[in-house]
């Protein structure tokens, strides 16, 4: 029995917001995504972070320039923006979110704000 994938027109569509820490020391993945779940359950709880659909992919996330995505959905890209501003310190030390910008794709996420090109944009094969 194969499964029906949900067609494009059912599903929700997905923002990508990139951000930038600003710390004096390095901080973890691990230690990041659980502040920021925190933070959203704090300010929004259980059924409001769940609306969210709030993902934090590891491998956009730039341990060295600090910087990172979160996908959400397309309306609440202002609530996840709010929590991420609400968070104040990782193990504490003190730290600021700053949002780069919001975007559509992963792969324009890539390369507008993180620096990483993609050879599909130059034509080129893999």
């Amino acid at each position: 029995m194969k499964l029906n994938p949900m067609p494009p027109t059912l599903r929700d569509n997905q923002r990508y917001i990139v951000f930038e820490i600003v710390s004096k020391k390095e901080v973890a993945f691990e230690n990041m995504v659980n502040v920021v779940w925190s933070a959203s359950l704090q300010l929004f709880g259980e059924a409001g972070t769940s609306k969210f659909r709030m993902w934090v992919p590891s491998m956009l996330f730039d341990k060295a320039r600090k910087r990172g995505v979160i996908r959400t959905t397309h309306d609440s890209v202002e609530e996840v923006r709010a929590v991420i501003a609400s968070v104040k310190e990782i193990e504490g030390e003190s730290v600021i979110f700053y949002v780069l910008g919001v975007t559509g794709t992963i792969r324009s996420a890539k390369s507008k704000f993180l620096g990483q090109v993609d050879l599909r944009d130059f034509g080129a094969k893999r």
